[in-house]
């Protein structure tokens, strides 16, 4: 990629959450990180979120809120999928909504393959600044890989370190902290052991959250957040965190 400035390497071991740009969470939620001691994984000038589970309502649900949050607040997003949604999927109450205002912001980017992706990551070199995105939203990456493949954790941390990396190169171009979200479903049939491989996707996101089956909960570490849809609608629930004695 092209040159920029240098990275303000400041180590960070602990970050704010970024869910809510998902949920109107109004408790001051902070996570220990596990990334590998990269040189863009240190820089401070993006961050990312990894979000996991099974029901695909949900995930779209909680990605789309993503980018309406983030549009509403001017910023650009570019929304990365397979293919383009039946119908829109539900959003969070208390939180922006699909207005046109905040639909003019988002850019939709249908790409039938990785190589589309990695493509399409390797064409912003070449774009100027004010055309650069600052929220990357990549839904589905499971997607794109097929589920029976022995070196999908492999294919996965790839993917995720491209995303990563892309994302801190544009944060630096654009100088604004820039930021990254994925959603994706891994589960028995996909891998031997997920909880393995959920763990070892931690050292290339700043936090992954985990939608437990169809129970309409989050969780990240100790903390759990419970929700429920109602047709177009996401409610949050509750907030809990549970401290290590």
């Amino acid at each position: 990629m092209a040159e920029v400035d240098e990275v303000e390497i400041l180590s960070p071991n602990v970050v704010n959450t970024l869910i809510t740009s998902m949920l109107p969470v109004n408790v001051h939620l902070q996570f220990q990180t596990h990334l590998l001691p990269t040189r863009f994984s240190q820089s401070s000038h993006w961050q990312s979120l990894l979000l996991i589970g099974q029901n695909q309502v949900q995930r779209n649900g909680l990605l789309f809120q993503v980018a309406l949050t983030n549009a509403f607040l001017g910023k650009q997003v570019t929304c990365i999928m397979k293919k383009e949604f039946n119908r829109f999927p539900p959003t969070t109450h208390g939180l922006p909504k699909m207005e046109p205002e905040n639909m003019v912001n988002i850019t939709f980017r249908y790409c039938q393959e990785f190589k589309n992706i990695e493509n399409l990551l390797l064409s912003y070199c070449d774009f100027p600044v004010d055309l650069l995105p600052d929220v990357l939203v990549v839904n589905g990456l499971d997607e794109y890989f097929e589920p029976k493949n022995c070196q999908l954790q492999f294919y996965f941390s790839k993917a995720l370190s491209l995303l990563s990396e892309t994302t801190e190169y544009i944060s630096r171009r654009k100088k604004t902290k820039c930021l990254l979200y994925v959603s994706a479903h891994i589960g028995n049939n996909y891998v031997t052991n997920p909880h393995d491989m959920i763990q070892a996707l931690k050292r290339w996101v700043h936090e992954v959250w985990v939608l437990q089956g169809n129970s309409n909960r989050l969780v990240c570490g100790n903390t759990q957040i419970q929700f429920m849809v109602l047709g177009p609608n996401i409610f949050l629930k509750t907030v809990t965190t549970n401290m290590e004695p």
